[in-house]
Order: structure tokens, then C-alpha cells, then sequence
């Protein structure tokens, strides 16, 4: 196999230019040369029939005045020569013969003898034969080729016969005019030389004024492209130069920026997601490892500090536990995206299981849970059921952790403006105005109120990685919805909205 040709975007236009002009000039030519061609035939053949014609008419006219003043010719040939004399025909060769083709009268422009050349007497002959075949009419001019010896020529016959009153005996005429189209071909050589020359001049010029327009038209490219290049996972901060904004590579320069700006982002949130996990890991690892060396740092310990260490570490273990399985959990929710299972999943009886699953939790923390479902028709969403579920975990376990004792949590689900809308409500502190932009960040804690004696801090910041709210805004985007935080006082309120299904059986 051959190794195929590889052309650069300037070259490429080059040669599209090229070949452009070259189709388009060389079109003209070819077009211009035999149209030139065609009219200066169409010359010759008139002028030689109407200086046929205009002979013919004085020829005519001289013999009906002589006839008139009763004027007898006292030498053949003599009226035709006056006319000639008279007319002056300038380039043509003129030949006035009888119908035999002898000579009576003739104007020769490019010769001292007066005789018809052999092309020229073979189509006179030959025009006599076609009229007296009768395809030819008598008073038709006909007009055809002949060879001379300058060259080629256009030759028109005219047969002019007597008046039918006319008794002078004057025999039938043969007017024959020669255009010699020496001239037009000298012409047309000019200007077939003229553009030997100037189309390959102008196909070089109009390449040499392609690349130059390609290079100058790229440039800008070339600088993307070199910038581009040297872009790395250090330096995305720098941005391409945006020469022309409204032109195309202007527009291509700031899509680039604009995507550079979304890597830059993502691999800061990535960098600061990596800093925070490590850091929410560290801690319960340090705690586990400081547990295990001080238990194994003396040589016997009661059973009751062992107890004490193994809670310690099983504690932080669990709390490990959990972050790992929310970071494997949000993995899962960024990767699924569009590729989500979708079922159909009925929203009224999925709250009602969360609110009796965590209704333990609350009574623990001195929480009252209360629901206010819309019961009319069942609302139905397409997602995954367990996904769902957790999402309505987090936010219910995130209001009862921020309520404060003896406090509400109120689940509310209505369905305005054709979405299925969740509010879940807390009476607690609210939410302190400088956390609310990085509310559902990830690893970023909430300060909840301190919990009743007894009761389990849950999701804490000594329990929970942060990651709640995280997981549930990831959750609400892979379906399609929204979530946000409303104003309310006092308390929070966190509104889901989700897009629903028609009704079962319900044509769409």
C-alpha cells in the first residue's frame, strides 16, 4: 500500500484556489476564443455577402440608367468596371463573370494579375450546379470557404440576371466577393498568445494570493494551536488569544477558553475533593491507630479498657465505613448519569417508608416526624427506587440532626406545576448565611444543635463525612430535578423537585 499524502489546511486552500481560478479563467477562455472565432467568421461571411449584394444593386441600377438614356455598352464589361471603379470595395477581391466564370470586371487588392484563383472558380462552378439543380434559389448569395494563396478565405456568389424588358442582350452575371481572413487570423493568433501568457500568470499570481490569504487567514489558528499545546494540567489557567471574537476562529478561540475553564474547575473541585477526603479519612484512621498503639503499648490492660479501645475503633470504623460507601455511592451517581436505570417509581408510599425508617432516630433525638402527602392521585417518577430512597434518607436525617429538641420535621408532597415537589422542614438554627453557597459541597459540615443526653449524634460531625447533601443535589441532577434550599423562619426548608409521569393508562 501507498503511503497516503498528507496536505496541510494551507496548502490545501492553496490548491482549492488554484484550481478554482484555474476552471474559471481557463472556462473563460475557451469560451471567449471560440465565441471570438464564431463572430469573426459571422464578420466575414456578411461582409462578403452584403459587398455582393451592394455590387450587385449598382451593377444593376448602372445598366437600367444606361438603359434609360438609350446608352448601348461599346465594350463588354465596361458598366461593371465603372462600378467597381466607383465603389471601391477597399480589402475584398471582387470578381464579375458571366455564367462560363470568364472574367468581365474584377477589384483584386492583394495581386497585379486579375485571375480567379482555382478554389474560388471550382465554387462558383459548384454553385452553379447546385442552382441548376434548383436546391439553390437565383437570387440567393451563397457563402462558403476557399484556400487562397495567403490563406484561407470566405467567398459569397450572387447570379444577377437581366431585367425580363431588358433588350440589350446582357448576359446573366456571377457577382463573387472574397473576404481573405488573413487578418482575423492574425487577430486571433494575438489573442491566443496573449492568453498562453497570461493564464499561467494569472493562475501563479492567484496562488501566491491564496497562500498568502491562507497564511495570513490562519494565523490565528497556528497561535491556538501552539498555545493550545503548551497548556498542561499546571498551567490551565492560561487562556488562548482571542484575536477576532465574532470571526469563526475567534468563536473556536473562546469555546476553548470556555472549556479550559470548565477542566480548570473540574480539576480544582477534583484537587479539593481529594484534599477533603483525605482529610475525612485521616481522621478516623489516626484515632483508630492512636486506639490500637496505646492498647498495645503496656503489656496487660483490664478487660474494661480493652472494651473501651475495641468501642473507640469500632466507632471510627463505622464512621469510616460510611464515608468510603458515600464516596463509592456519589462515584456511582456521576458515572450513571443519562445510562441511570429509569423504572416508574411511586413517590407516596417510597416517603412513607422513610419517614417510619427514620422515626427511630427521631424519637431517639426528641424529634416529632409529620407528613403531609397529596393522596389524590399517586405521583410517579421514572429513576432508581434506591437512589430516591437515599436521597429522602439524607434530607430527613439532615433535618432531624439540625431540629432542636422536641423540635418538628415536617415531609410535605405536592405536585404543582405538573413536577413532583418533596419539602422536608426543620424548626432548627437555620442555616448561617455564609454556608449557604457551599451548602451542598462536598465534606462541608453544618453545625447541628447538641443532641439529648443519650441520644446518638447522627451524622455529626464526629460521624458523618459531609457528604449528605452532596449526594442527595447528585441524586436529584442524574433524574432530572432540582434541588434547593428556601428561605424559611425559622428553620430550613430544602425543596426536591422532580419531573413526573402521566398517570398509569393515561395516553401521552
Amino acid at each position: 500500500m501507498g503511503i497516503p499524502l498528507r496536505f496541510s489546511i494551507r496548502l490545501r486552500l492553496t490548491l482549492w484556489n488554484a484550481s478554482v481560478v484555474a476552471l474559471v479563467t481557463g472556462s473563460f477562455a475557451v469560451a471567449g476564443w471560440f465565441t471570438l472565432t464564431r463572430v469573426l467568421r459571422e464578420r466575414a461571411d456578411t461582409t462578403a455577402r452584403e459587398t455582393a449584394r451592394a455590387i450587385a444593386g449598382a451593377v444593376l441600377a448602372e445598366r437600367r440608367a444606361a438603359a434609360a438614356r438609350g446608352e448601348v455598352e461599346e465594350e463588354r464589361g465596361a458598366t461593371e468596371a465603372a462600378v467597381l471603379q466607383e465603389l471601391r470595395v477597399g480589402a475584398l477581391d471582387i470578381f464579375i463573370t458571366d455564367e462560363a466564370t470568364q472574367v468581365m470586371a474584377a477589384s483584386i487588392t492583394s495581386r497585379d494579375a486579375v485571375s480567379i484563383p482555382p478554389t474560388v472558380r471550382s465554387f462558383m462552378r459548384q454553385v452553379a450546379t447546385e442552382r441548376a439543380r434548383g436546391t439553390v434559389a437565383d437570387t440567393a448569395v451563397v457563402v462558403g470557404g476557399v484556400a487562397l494563396e495567403s490563406g484561407p478565405a470566405r467567398a459569397a456568389v450572387l447570379r444577377l440576371a437581366p431585367d425580363a424588358d431588358d433588350r440589350s442582350g446582357e448576359p446573366a452575371l456571377l457577382v463573387t466577393a472574397v473576404y481573405a481572413e488573413a487578418g482575423d487570423r492574425l487577430l486571433l493568433g494575438q489573442v491566443r498568445t496573449t492568453l498562453l501568457f497570461a493564464l499561467p500568470l494569472a493562475l501563479l499570481m492567484s496562488g501566491l494570493a491564496g497562500y498568502l490569504l491562507a497564511r495570513r487567514s490562519l494565523a490565528p489558528l497556528e497561535a491556538i494551536t501552539a498555545r493550545t499545546a503548551s497548556i498542561s494540567a499546571a498551567t490551565l489557567d492560561d487562556r488562548l488569544p482571542v484575536v477576532s471574537p465574532h470571526d469563526e476562529l475567534g468563536r473556536l478561540a473562546q469555546i476553548i477558553n470556555g472549556l479550559l475553564g470548565r477542566v480548570e474547575s473540574a480539576f480544582r473541585t477534583q484537587r479539593q475533593f481529594v484534599a477533603d477526603a483525605s482529610h475525612e479519612l485521616r481522621t478516623p484512621l489516626a484515632i483508630i491507630r492512636g486506639e490500637a498503639d496505646v492498647t498495645l503499648r503496656r503489656a496487660t490492660r483490664t478487660e474494661a479498657e480493652y472494651r473501651e479501645a475495641m468501642t473507640v475503633i469500632q466507632g471510627e470504623s463505622v464512621r469510616l465505613s460510611r464515608i468510603v460507601e458515600d464516596l463509592f455511592l456519589l462515584a456511582r451517581v456521576d458515572a450513571a448519569g443519562p445510562s441511570l436505570r429509569r423504572e416508574p417509581v411511586v413517590l407516596t408510599p417510597l416517603v412513607r417508608d422513610v419517614a417510619h425508617a427514620m422515626r427511630s432516630v427521631a424519637d431517639a433525638r426528641g424529634v416529632r416526624l409529620e407528613m403531609a402527602l397529596e393522596e389524590a392521585m399517586p405521583l410517579r417518577v421514572a429513576g432508581d427506587e434506591g437512589l430516591l430512597r437515599r436521597l429522602l434518607l439524607n434530607l430527613v436525617d439532615n433535618a432531624i440532626r439540625h431540629a432542636p429538641p422536641a423540635g418538628v420535621v415536617r415531609i410535605v408532597l405536592e405536585s404543582p406545576a405538573g413536577v413532583a415537589r418533596l419539602l422536608v422542614q426543620d424548626n432548627g438554627p437555620g442555616v448561617a448565611p455564609a454556608l449557604r453557597e457551599r451548602l451542598f459541597e462536598r465534606f462541608v459540615h453544618g453545625k447541628p444543635p447538641v443532641a439529648p443526653e443519650g441520644a446518638p449524634g447522627v451524622g455529626d460531625a464526629s460521624t458523618g463525612g459531609g457528604l449528605g447533601l452532596a449526594i442527595a443535589l447528585a441524586i436529584a441532577i442524574a433524574h432530572g430535578g432540582r434541588i434547593a434550599l428556601l428561605e424559611s423562619e425559622p428553620g430550613a426548608t430544602f425543596a426536591v423537585e422532580l419531573p413526573i409521569l402521566p398517570p398509569a393508562g393515561a395516553s401521552t
